[in-house]
């Protein structure tokens, strides 16, 4: 251990601190100086730190017991100077419980505030009552306990109270205790002067509310201050490793759309839909996206959380977009597109709000089976409803999407209520044809544009690369969830009666959410009838079908659905928001019709402003679309596209120049098979499907 001589005192460059007990005794006891605290030396002028320096030099003299002369040679101050150093600012307790120890013997550092000794008697210039709230508020110490607890209270939620008390509400009460007393009728002060105290009750507050962070972020800005002091700055969040943790959360799109229907005549109509939602799964460590789900209803459902864990577990694909030629980055995808080892990948917890917890119950018990994932919701954790400090990841990520996204274009309505800043986003959405189709194709692109490009908070890294390099070089085994799997425990599934049979002279049969479905294997099992067998929606987008098993696990085959549901397909949600519609005496489903055809050709009757468009239309329309994509051929339904963008421009050319009186030539096949970038975006509907 190597040793220094500093001022006759052996002090250690050991990291271990060694008590230092002075040899002279100050204040009835021997004095530890290896627990004083010290101030940053270079921080001071050269001026005050040469005169830092010699205190401290004094100081540590006295206490080792040198002479008078020895100190005064030394550091030009006498013993006496360095024992009202000790005592009078050393030894004063700090505000952080200890002492102030060399902290004290900073120049012009104020470590005690100022007692007032003498009556107070302003002069005309207002001068001469320095310490006067002071040495009043040590009068009556009745009234300073009172104005402490006025400033430091914080009201419960269920009690009802003033809100918010300012300076001027604490400064009107504490002259109303004055006048009590009988200050204003002596004329002594605050009331011989022109402001009162006003400034010295604000002063005091503001010091009061600094020495309680608690009451202080009450006072700025309320109880949802209060609860942010108690989550930390994110440095000993537990995550510490690639696929501990995803954070999911709901979003509501910063832009209006519209939805054109077609009309009698060939042409189409604009209507606006209402804000559309989006929920995200994100991993912490690598910040890339691992799914995400475009809902179509006005709130998130349990079944739209169950999709977006099912894209996060399936693979992605890309997109056939209609806006651009390029729109996505090289690489750009979600981690599934990285090859078969990270389609299924699993992980160990999900984070969620209050909000999207409640959505999520009956999602629990699926996402434990399957994913193996424990759900930390406000019962588990803290995550608090709209707290965005809980999962800061997922709120960045939509304030980004938001920011780069959608807050872009001239139909956005804003991240406030004063976003909008003069614009009319809803004409800027009938004017421009923005359908929410296209809305899904932009958001698919975002997300994917989003994995790959650099992210600063993981050293500009791309999401995508690093998710790579953490699953190929990770010391821990992940594990993985089969494609049957997900499809079996994220389909939605119920226990039905078996109804019908022979005694009722019709083949067996079941209910399933508004519809009845059968086969020739449940036909042929009279034995069933009266039992309960399961039914699974193994396919979201088309329950026409639906698995069916015995509680004993028995497969009884694919049931199909009888009609009205066995023509176009369709969802549950779709088929159950119809049934509601029907039964409330909307519109009639005639017998052997098209239950979804029906349907819409309601929605699309309807005159144009009469009622707002239905979120069951909206997600015909995108089924319809995707079934077509799949069944028709790929250069058939890019004609189809092309033959409707071009008869809507012979529409729009025909109404423009009947306005302006001019005669309408036939296109020619020249201009039909050309499209042009400028014109309105084509119509996203496709008239019929196969069947």
């Amino acid at each position: 251990m190597v040793t220094t001589a500093y001022c006759g005192a052996a002090m250690t460059t050991d990291p271990e601190v060694v008590a230092e007990f002075s040899r002279r005794v100050i204040c009835g006891t021997s004095i530890d100086i290896s627990e004083w605290a010290t101030p940053d030396e270079r921080a001071l002028d050269e001026n005050a730190r040469s005169q830092y320096l010699s205190r401290k030099s004094a100081v540590k003299l006295y206490l080792l017991g040198a002479s008078e002369q020895e100190i005064k040679s030394a550091t030009s101050l006498s013993a006496k100077q360095a024992y009202r150093l000790i005592r009078e600012r050393c030894l004063v307790p700090h505000s952080d419980g200890r002492p102030y120890g060399w902290r004290g013997l900073v120049p012009f550092l104020r470590i005690q505030n100022y007692k007032r000794r003498t009556k107070v008697l302003p002069n005309v210039f207002g001068g001469g009552a320095a310490g006067a709230f002071e040495a009043l508020m040590n009068c009556h110490p009745e009234i300073k306990y009172a104005l402490d607890r006025r400033i430091l209270a914080i009201p419960s939620g269920d009690k009802l109270t003033e809100n918010k008390k300012t300076a001027r509400d604490h400064f009107c009460w504490w002259l109303d205790e004055l006048r009590a007393l009988g200050y204003e009728q002596r004329g002594e002060w605050p009331f011989n002067t022109t402001s009162l105290g006003y400034f010295s009750v604000r002063r005091y507050l503001l010091k009061t509310l600094e020495s309680n962070p608690r009451s202080l972020a009450y006072y700025k800005g309320g109880p949802d201050l209060v609860t942010k002091l108690k989550s930390g700055d994110g440095t000993k969040r537990p995550v510490m490793r690639f696929m501990q943790r995803i954070e999911m959360d709901a979003h509501k799109l910063d832009g209006r759309f519209c939805v054109s229907i077609p009309n009698i005549d060939g042409t189409n109509r604009e209507k606006i839909v209402h804000r559309l939602w989006v929920i995200v799964l994100l991993e912490v460590v690598s910040r890339a996206v691992f799914g995400y789900h475009f809902s179509l209803r006005k709130e998130v459902s349990a079944e739209d959380v169950l999709r977006a864990i099912k894209c996060a577990l399936s693979k992605w694909k890309h997109r056939e977009v209609a806006f651009a030629k390029v729109p996505y980055r090289p690489g750009a995808g979600l981690p599934s597109a990285l090859g078969d080892k990270f389609v299924g990948l699993c992980w160990d917890e999900m984070s969620v709000d209050g909000a999207l917890a409640e959505t999520c119950g009956r999602v629990k018990n699926v996402l434990r089976d399957a994913v193996g994932s424990d759900l930390l919701s406000p019962e588990t954790a803290f995550s608090r409803r709209r707290a965005k400090d809980d999962r800061p990841y997922i709120e960045a990520f939509f304030r980004n999407l938001a920011g780069k996204g959608f807050q872009r274009m001239t139909n956005t309505t804003g991240a406030k209520p004063d976003g909008r800043k003069g614009r009319d986003p809803d004409s800027v959405a009938l004017a421009s044809r923005f359908q929410f189709e296209y809305a899904e194709e932009l958001l698919d692109v975002l997300i994917a544009n989003y994995n790959a490009a650099p992210h600063s908070g993981i050293a500009r890294r791309k999401p995508l690369e690093y998710a790579k390099f953490l699953y190929e070089h990770g010391q821990s085994t992940l594990r993985h969830v089969g494609a049957e799997a997900v499809q079996t425990f994220f389909s939605v599934r119920k226990l039905c009666k078996v109804r019908g049979g022979a005694e009722t002279g019709r083949a067996p049969y079941v209910e399933f959410h508004y519809g009845r479905y059968t086969n020739e294997i449940l036909q042929n099992r009279q034995d069933l009838v009266g039992s309960y067998i399961w039914v699974i929606n193994h396919l979201e987008d088309d329950a026409r079908v639906a698995l069916a098993s015995t509680e004993e696990g028995q497969q009884l085959g694919v049931l199909r659905a009888a009609p009205p549901w066995h023509l176009s397909p369709h969802s549950l949600s779709v088929r159950a928001a119809i049934c509601q519609a029907a039964s409330h005496g909307k519109f009639d489903i005639p017998p052997g019709a098209d239950g979804i055809e029906t349907f819409m050709n309601f929605v699309e009757a309807q005159p144009g402003n009469m009622l707002p468009v239905h979120p069951a239309y909206l997600e015909s329309r995108r089924i319809l679309v995707a079934a077509a994509d799949q069944f028709i051929g790929e250069s058939v339904l890019k004609s189809a596209k092309e033959n409707a963008s071009l008869h809507e421009q012979d529409l729009d050319r025909s109404i423009s120049k009947k306005r302006n009186g001019q005669a309408i030539p036939a296109s020619s096949d020249k201009t039909r098979g050309t499209t042009s970038a400028s014109n309105h975006l084509p119509p996203r509907r496709l008239a019929a499907t196969q069947k």
